[in-house]
């Protein structure tokens, strides 16, 4: 029996932004980048991550170099790769077209959007295609695996799902749900539980609307702008309540916190570099340490498609943007040519210094 074998088309994206219910494709808002970005923490982590990246020193061979300190005339290069890598973090993929000259040499990138983006999977899995909606005069086109740069995190599962990678959110999809009716409960709280402050109860009579205008202009009156602050007189007939936060309430405020600590965990980003914690030399050290090994593993993604892609080895060096002051650096050479057998040379210590351009 001979069996026919048909392209797979499979999700450009693992975030789950819909589902389906009986014959019905419905929105699932659990998290998107909109979203996402909403959320300060978050916004935070993500915003750090990829503007660290994209300030890293990408050294690439003539004549790729170019492309990439260039990528095209609309955005400048670290804007481009900050995007890249934001989309990135946020999708768990990143879409990034490649046109060429008749010599194979890249000559523009534009990122598309993942939402846009169809990946289908040819016959026995011999090939990857990409086709893009640029929703322009341009339409829908169509890119072979060599022309798209497609950087992924954790790709895994199967029936094509091995090359689609997954994002970071999808791991505290629940807590982003939970937030936000917690945000919208707090909102209700504060609008309809708490105010008004003050209650004025009159002890004789049932008063008409207008009289009840009347009383409450009075206080107001007598108790604001210049008379704020002064002693209050009342006669017989009224009494005054102060109402407070409800013991529960209160609680409930105080505890509505999505702290830093979960969202750093999600990314792999140390608490104290997010919180700016630790006062001593060597706690610096360790967590500048901690955070750089966080960026190569979003690093590595990156650089790795780019050398499949292009042919030529990529290396991109984070260093610069985790020690700004080169202090970390300058701290490591010191060890280095330290102790009666020093590991390196004053020479190769005064090269190290001067590719970091300290001196």
């Amino acid at each position: 029996m001979k069996f026919e074998r048909r392209s797979m088309t499979i999700p450009s994206t693992n975030m789950r932004s819909f589902i389906i219910q009986g014959n019905q494709v419905l929105p699932n808002n659990l998290v998107d980048a909109s979203t996402a970005l909403k959320n300060s923490d978050l916004y935070s982590v993500v915003n750090l991550l990829s503007s660290d990246i994209a300030s890293a020193n990408f050294n690439v061979p003539a004549p790729f170099d170019k492309i990439v300190a260039n990528p095209n005339n609309l955005i400048s290069a670290f804007n481009f790769w900050q995007s890249v890598t934001a989309q990135m973090l946020l999708d768990g993929n990143a879409y990034v077209t490649v046109q060429r000259d008749n010599n194979n040499i890249p000559t523009r990138l534009e990122m598309a959007p993942a939402q846009q983006v169809i990946v289908t999977l040819a016959d026995s899995s011999s090939a990857i295609n990409y086709s893009v909606n640029w929703n322009d005069e341009r339409g829908t086109e169509t890119y072979p695996s060599n022309n798209m740069l497609h950087f992924r995190l954790l790709a895994s599962g199967e029936n094509g799902q091995q090359y689609i990678g997954i994002s970071p959110l999808e791991s505290i999809a629940s807590q982003v749900n939970i937030q936000d009716y917690a945000n919208k409960l707090t909102l209700a709280t504060i609008k309809n539980a708490i105010n008004p402050s003050t209650v004025i109860k009159v002890n004789e009579g049932a008063l008409s609307p207008e009289e009840k205008e009347q009383t409450r202009k009075a206080f107001e009156s007598a108790n604001t702008g210049n008379n704020a602050g002064r002693p209050i007189v009342l006669d017989q007939l009224y009494s005054i309540q102060s109402l407070a936060i409800n013991a529960d309430v209160s609680k409930f405020l105080t505890s509505n916190d999505w702290s830093k600590t979960q969202i750093g965990k999600v990314f792999g980003v140390p608490d104290s570099y997010l919180n700016g914690q630790g006062d001593q030399q060597s706690s610096l050290d360790m967590t500048k340490s901690l955070y750089s090994n966080t960026l190569r593993r979003y690093v590595k993604p990156i650089e790795s498609e780019m050398t499949a892609k292009f042919g030529v080895q990529v290396n991109i060096d984070e260093s610069s943007a985790v020690d700004a002051d080169n202090d970390l650096l300058i701290s490591q050479i010191q060890k280095l040519l330290s102790g009666t057998t020093p590991a390196i040379s004053q020479l190769m210590a005064q090269q190290m210094l001067q590719k970091r351009g300290v001196i």
